[in-house]
């Protein structure tokens, strides 16, 4: 049975932070997702896939927090991508999942599940890290 000390948990969470960090507080994921957003508005209104309205709310919406994070302010720029991506989520997830299934609904989903991900590790995790610090 091995022994985990206080010394291996550091060394793995900043391992694990020189990975993720350069993304996390990158614009570019964000601004690939709103790219994606924009360019799904070519697709014609359909039942499985989100209003064309909505779509292009939320691809506006990550064009701004990509803004702020070009900026410099990763705190607000992830807790913006974050919240923003998860309400996407909230509302498209369990649409996208059941049948019939449409490969836009799902790129959209998966492409908002990343980047909440990304985002909401610097912004629950890493940043709480370094106000401990």
């Amino acid at each position: 049975m091995s022994s985990v000390t206080p010394q291996d948990t550091v060394k793995n969470a900043t391992t694990y932070a020189s990975l993720v960090r350069p993304y996390s507080q990158s614009p570019k994921p964000v601004w690939g997702l709103a790219s994606l957003f924009f360019t799904s508005l070519l697709v014609p209104p359909r039942p499985e896939i989100p209003p064309l309205l909505l779509r292009a709310c939320f691809g506006a919406i990550f064009t701004g927090a990509g803004h702020v994070l070009s900026c410099g302010d990763a705190r607000n720029g992830s807790g913006i991508t974050t919240a923003w991506s998860l309400t996407y989520l909230l509302i498209n997830l369990r649409k996208s999942l059941t049948p019939p299934r449409h490969p836009v609904s799902l790129a959209l989903s998966g492409a908002t599940l990343a980047s909440a991900a990304i985002y909401g590790t610097e912004y629950f995790v890493l940043q709480k890290d370094e106000e401990r610090q």
